[in-house]
């Protein structure tokens, strides 16, 4: 039986694509001997095994999920600290100006929101410069944590 290029083409990438051999076949109107044969005699499955391979070291280089987060927890936790040390500024002139006892009451506060905060982002526990991320995941009745470290950015 002949059957032309393009028609070849739409089983090759049917097969490529997941679906049997026997089955496109079928659809087709092809004998399955004939679509079989011609898989075989071209290696289309080591074809596609190696394209896949291809595929899977091409995407290797990329950022994978895990760091992503890392990376988005650690330009959160840079932009909080950014942010505290901007408030921490500008409370300085209203806390001189305040009586010893609500000085007292205030700072409280402010260490409360600070202490949560940086609890939140991980901060207290990397060194200087450094960022960590600890994501614990619960599967299938099973707790699987994942430490990350971040290499410090350039300034």
């Amino acid at each position: 039986m002949h059957l032309s290029r393009d028609t070849w083409e739409q089983i090759k990438a049917g097969y490529a694509a997941g679906i049997g051999l026997r089955e496109i076949a079928r659809k087709m109107n092809v004998p399955e001997g004939t679509v079989l044969a011609r898989a075989k005699r071209e290696r289309w499955t080591q074809q596609i095994h190696a394209a896949k391979q291809a595929a899977a070291l091409t995407q290797s280089n990329a950022i994978t999920p895990l760091q992503s987060i890392a990376a988005v927890t650690h330009e959160r936790g840079e932009r909080y600290r950014e942010r505290m040390a901007g408030v921490s500024e500008r409370l300085v002139g209203h806390i001189e100006a305040m009586c010893p006892d609500e000085i007292l009451t205030r700072s409280a506060q402010f260490e409360k929101i600070d202490t949560i905060a940086r609890r939140t982002f991980g901060l207290n526990e990397a060194a200087s410069g450094q960022g960590t991320l600890t994501l614990s995941v619960l599967t299938n009745h099973a707790i699987v944590q994942v430490k990350a470290q971040i290499p410090a950015s350039s300034a």
